[in-house]
């Protein structure tokens, strides 16, 4: 083999190491590293409930409250994963007051002085009749940007989730989505009052599935905001 022969094989086997080194490290990259999507944008979580509060009891006994505290930090994971600063009205299974009233101030107080862009209160749904199901999300009458952040999240759950009644988002006469002047959705997980629905929302993965709807709904929302401001 002479010399130019002997190089060019070189180079082409050079090539094709840093080929498989550059897939390796794509594959390998962690989805921090991969899509920092959220840096610069701080949101709060508000899991419903807590303590002595323990929201709808699931047709098997499932606390509500338990739940929405599960998948809010599912998701407080999801988006620091991209880069956001996330602030928790409660991080424990405690309410955020010693009775209703205060633990509601307590959130109102939170929501209205953190300086996040958006507020996402995590909820379970329940209803008398028990074949009712799949995730809602509800935002303030009147709210324009409180309403893109519902349809973004709403439609991420519906696509990720595949209930088998799709829902709209609907607007809600709600405190929490009243309170501050970010944007601010609730999201109404599932219902907990159909078995089928209170088991998926027991699991883990399911959680998670929730969870990365949630955050995938979000980072749309800031990319069109970010489009409206160019």
């Amino acid at each position: 083999m002479n010399r130019n022969r002997k190089l060019a094989v070189v180079c082409m086997a050079a090539g094709i190491l840093m080929l498989l080194l550059s897939c390796f490290l794509k594959m390998h990259q962690s989805p921090a590293a991969a899509a920092q999507t959220l840096t610069g944008y701080r949101i709060l979580i508000d899991p419903g409930h807590g303590g002595f509060d323990g929201g709808a009891i699931g047709a098997s006994g499932t606390h509500e409250s338990d739940i929405n505290l599960q998948i809010a930090q599912a998701l407080q994971a999801q988006l620091c994963k991209q880069g956001a600063e996330v602030i928790m009205t409660r991080s424990t299974a405690e309410a955020v007051g010693a009775d209703k009233n205060e633990d509601m101030r307590n959130r109102r107080s939170m929501i209205e002085t953190s300086g996040q862009q958006i507020t996402i209160s995590i909820h379970q749904n329940s209803f008398p009749d028990a074949s009712v199901s799949g995730p809602q999300v509800i935002y303030a009458p009147g709210s324009v940007q409180g309403k893109q952040l519902a349809d973004h999240i709403q439609a991420q759950m519906n696509s990720s989730l595949l209930p088998e009644r799709p829902r709209v988002s609907t607007q809600g006469d709600y405190y929490i989505v009243k309170s501050g002047s970010a944007p601010a959705v609730i999201v109404e997980c599932g219902f907990l009052s159909n078995s089928t629905e209170e088991a998926l929302l027991c699991k883990q993965n399911y959680q998670q599935r929730v969870a990365q709807a949630i955050a995938a709904g979000v980072t749309q929302y800031f990319a069109q905001e970010q489009e409206a401001d160019h």
